[in-house]
């Protein structure tokens, strides 16, 4: 009869042990967390950040007894046109009433806007002019319109679950919503959410200036000036 080494039977016993432990670890796993991917975290695709194309607008009204923009109505229109600048798809609308009580006070207005687009350097090729019925209102406004991108996501709700009974450490479902929420409201142009921004050509003749170093032998870095030479030692005094 062959001799049974009890201690290597024990190694055994322990080995299969660990495995079948580990196993289940493994079995137990949430199939939400086991299919997560690191490019596309499991709370962005609870809470998605959708990007939709919508138009921004503003109405100046101008009254009978009003020559135009009023300073206040002059600001909004100007930030509305660096909006435009920073954010605008296609053509900056502009909409004119027509059989306004005061056609004097639309001229000046549709004059001054007018004005600001041409020193903000939009070309005449981008701007696009409506005209609507009015009716004979001292009401109808001057609007401005252009065309850009939204962010927006899922409202967040209130109920939290409990929290001290997550056996199983998976995500509520309120998890990264307030972050998701955070991003598409402060982000500055939501189109950049698409993909990244084309890059502008390099300047021609800067490259030929670095080409001609270059093939010279000299250096092709930028020359420093005696101000900005400056030793770790000058630092640290």
């Amino acid at each position: 009869m062959k001799h049974i080494d009890t201690n290597k039977m024990l190694k055994s016993l322990a080995i299969m042990a660990a495995c079948f432990s580990l196993t289940a670890c493994y079995q137990t796993v949430s199939p939400e967390l086991a299919s997560a991917d690191l490019n596309q975290p499991q709370y962005k695709r609870n809470h998605p950040i959708v990007v939709k194309k919508g138009m921004a607008e503003i109405d100046l009204t101008l009254p009978r007894k009003s020559k135009g923009l009023s300073p206040n109505q002059t600001a909004v229109m100007a930030q509305f046109i660096i909006d435009y600048m920073d954010k605008g798809e296609g053509h900056f609308q502009i909409w004119r009433p027509k059989g306004h009580l005061n056609t004097r006070a639309v001229k000046s207005a549709h004059q001054k806007v007018r004005t600001i687009l041409h020193e903000a350097a939009i070309p005449a090729t981008a701007i696009s002019y409506h005209d609507y019925d009015a009716f004979g209102s001292e009401d109808a406004p001057l609007g401005l319109k252009f065309s850009r991108y939204y962010a927006s996501t899922r409202k967040c709700g209130t109920q939290l679950g409990d929290l001290g009974q997550n056996y199983k450490n998976e995500n509520y479902k309120n998890f990264g919503c307030a972050y998701q929420n955070n991003i598409a409201k402060m982000i500055s142009n939501p189109k950049d959410l698409l993909g990244p921004a084309s890059m502008s050509g390099a300047s021609a003749e800067r490259r030929q200036v670095i080409w001609a170093k270059y093939i010279q032998g000299a250096p092709t870095g930028a020359t420093r000036s005696a101000d900005e030479k400056v030793s770790i030692g000058e630092v640290a005094q």
